[in-house]
């Protein structure tokens, strides 16, 4: 490799991360709507750390945590564990869902996030 390979590899890795850094900064929400079927089971504030434990009526199970201002599925008994896998979601209209319970996580955030820019 040449001098000019090593600094197009190099220029191209920041690109990148400096991209992630810019899109990982978006709004963050403040709040967790939880969905239990069709009728909201209840909001709850990300600020504050707690765990929710929701049995459906089909006997899945699903164990929801909230800590570090972020919103979870820590476990659920539903065959392929997809909403347990998908992570902490922290972010506004980012959600979580768990198909087999009907449980569905969504994050609001506090301040209107409906435009990216406005212009003339």
């Amino acid at each position: 490799m040449k001098k000019r390979d090593c600094i197009l590899i190099l220029t191209l890795l920041a690109a990148s991360v400096l991209s992630m850094l810019i899109l990982r900064s978006g709004p963050t929400g403040g709040t967790a709507y939880i969905y239990k079927g069709n009728t909201l089971y209840g909001t709850f504030d990300l600020s504050e750390d707690r765990i929710i434990n929701i049995t459906n009526d089909n006997g899945i199970h699903n164990e929801i945590e909230i800590a570090d201002g972020s919103v979870f599925m820590r476990d659920a008994s539903c065959p392929n564990k997809l909403c347990v896998r998908s992570g902490r979601i922290s972010r506004n209209n980012e959600s979580i869902c768990c198909a087999p319970a009907g449980i569905l996580i969504v994050v609001r955030s506090d301040t209107n996030g409906d435009y990216d820019a406005v212009t003339k």
